[in-house]
C-alpha cells in the first residue's frame, strides 16, 4: 500500500511539473498544435479512418494503416505550423519529405509482406 501511495504521489508531482512546463510555451500556436489539434485530428479523422480500414483489410495492410496513422499523427503539429523557429538539430529538416519517405517505407514493407505471403501460398512442385 505504501508503494502505491508513493508511486501515485510521484506521478501526480510529475504531471504537475509537466503542466507547468506546458503553459510556459512561448508560442500559443505550438501549444495548440500539440495539445489541442493532435487529439482533435486523432479522434475526428485518424481513428475512424484507421478503424474503417481495419474492418475492410487484413494482415499487413492493417498494420500498415495503423503505423501510417501514427506517423501522420506525430507529423501533423510540425506540418501545420508555417514558421517553425530554427532549433539546430530539431527543426532543421523538411517534415513533409520525411513523412512521405516514412510512409513509402511502411507501404513498401507492407507490399513485400503481402507478396511474400502470396508466394508461400503457391503450390510447390518438388
Amino acid at each position: 500500500m505504501k508503494t502505491r501511495v508513493l508511486l501515485g504521489t510521484a506521478g501526480l508531482a510529475m504531471m504537475a511539473w509537466g503542466a507547468l512546463l506546458a503553459f510556459e510555451v512561448p508560442q500559443i500556436s505550438e501549444f495548440g498544435a500539440w495539445f489541442v489539434a493532435g487529439p482533435i485530428v486523432h479522434d475526428l479523422l485518424l481513428a475512424p479512418l484507421v478503424g474503417a480500414v481495419g474492418l475492410v483489410v487484413k494482415g499487413p495492410a492493417k498494420a500498415g494503416a495503423v503505423v501510417s496513422g501514427v506517423l501522420v499523427l506525430i507529423a501533423i503539429p510540425l506540418l501545420w505550423q508555417e514558421n517553425v523557429p530554427v532549433n539546430p538539430g530539431l527543426h532543421d529538416r523538411d517534415y513533409l519529405a520525411g513523412l512521405a519517405i516514412s510512409l513509402g517505407v511502411v507501404w513498401l514493407l507492407v507490399a513485400a509482406a503481402m507478396i511474400g505471403k502470396r508466394l508461400r501460398e503457391l503450390p510447390r512442385f518438388d
